[in-house]
């Protein structure tokens, strides 16, 4: 984290080689980071703008062995969209995520929560809190929330792991894996509705089904992944910090700016997607031009210190005063802003209060290891000892 810094304090945007291979900007100040993200003239979809950005982005996916009939799904993911596109899709299922109909769920939420905390209860001792809780909540939750069967839950996780994994070769089967399922589950959903949000997915007029499958599996993949690294980095941290820990056993009440603060400090997403400037513009006094990747970092911007005033310190009592006006871009920002983070945010709120008053003395048994993804913070395991 210390390489934020010294980006922050010398070079906040600078021309690099970035995860992807090829060279581009990389911003890291916060509010460029915010600038960029909502800017009109920055897109997710390279295709059209001058230089070699649709050719290289294409052939990354082909590269790592996608067959071409696959790559429609790709270009149709909500991620890849902008604009227009974009806004219809997640217009027609926007509701299903907002922070009142969210709220509706948390007894569910709560259910899940408590069946598996009873599971660990029960469990020998180390227990791996990623696969034993962390994944099988994430993956129960937005399953359930999108109109997955039950009986196909695990065929998720499992998908999941393959796809953040180290064997590039198991990539393109999985995905096929996917897409077929998904074209399954869509024939059987149009001959039987359901009020899901694969139903609402399905009843927009225009929605094909590449469109469906890119969303659900979106949806789904975003929604248990990144979900159970931000658990699990979050369960950490508070094993690490007996301060804050302390403090939200005395005034549980914090626990809502606890989740924002940990997904600050520790969250699973540290870049955002690699971004394409439509037209020149100029950012923090630098001139990028039409076509230039950009990379912007979230984990560098969620450190800012002319933004926080403890930046690499987890602080829940500056969080809870602060509130929304903290400027924090652990969900992104703008249009591709998380359309889950009232989701996230109750399960996170839900699972790591239930896990701390269930085992207060958790601990982690040994340092986890990274799984090497230049964009996260995703562990391979997490052991602990509850007790």
């Amino acid at each position: 984290m210390r390489g934020y810094d010294r980006l922050l304090a010398e070079s906040p945007v600078c021309w690099a080689r970035l995860p992807s291979g090829e060279e581009g900007w990389v911003i890291t100040r916060n509010a460029d980071v915010r600038a960029v993200l909502a800017h009109p003239a920055v897109r997710n979809d390279p295709a059209g703008l001058p230089g070699p950005g649709a050719r290289r982005q294409e052939q990354a996916f082909l590269d790592l062995g996608t067959p071409p009939e696959h790559l429609p799904y790709l270009r149709a993911s909500m991620l890849s969209l902008d604009g227009a596109a974009h806004a219809r899709l997640r217009h027609g299922i926007r509701d299903a995520f907002t922070a009142s109909r969210v709220e509706e769920r948390r007894p569910r939420v709560q259910q899940i929560v408590d069946r598996l905390l009873d599971r660990l209860d029960a469990s020998a001792q180390p227990v791996n809190l990623l696969d034993a809780f962390a994944y099988p909540l994430a993956t129960d939750v937005v399953c359930e929330l999108v109109g997955v069967p039950e009986s196909d839950w695990p065929d998720w996780w499992r998908w999941g792991k393959v796809l953040v994994g180290e064997d590039p070769a198991r990539i393109t089967p999985t995905l096929g894996e996917m897409f077929a399922y998904c074209h399954a589950l869509v024939d059987r959903r149009r001959v039987e509705p359901a009020d899901d949000v694969l139903g609402r997915i399905l009843a927009q007029e225009g929605t094909t089904d590449v469109d469906a499958v890119a969303l659900v599996v979106f949806l789904v993949l975003a929604g248990h992944e990144t979900m159970a690294h931000m658990l699990s980095n979050g369960a950490l941290a508070l094993m690490r910090d007996h301060a804050q820990r302390n403090l939200l056993r005395a005034e549980p009440e914090l626990w809502p700016a606890a989740v924002r603060e940990l997904v600050r400090t520790d969250g699973p997403v540290q870049l955002a997607r690699l971004r394409y400037a439509a037209e020149d513009l100029e950012v923090g006094g630098v001139r990028i031009r039409a076509g230039d990747p950009i990379q912007v970092v979230l984990g560098a911007a969620n450190r800012d210190p002319e933004r926080f005033a403890n930046p690499h310190h987890i602080d829940v009592r500056w969080q809870h005063e602060h509130g929304a006006r903290e400027g924090g871009v652990g969900f992104g920002w703008g249009p591709h802003y998380c359309l889950g983070v009232a989701l996230a945010k109750l399960e996170a709120e839900v699972a790591l209060r239930g896990l701390f008053d269930r085992f207060p003395g958790m601990r982690p048994v040994d340092e986890p290891a990274w799984v090497p993804l230049p964009r996260g913070r995703h562990r391979v395991s997490l052991r602990v000892r509850l007790r």
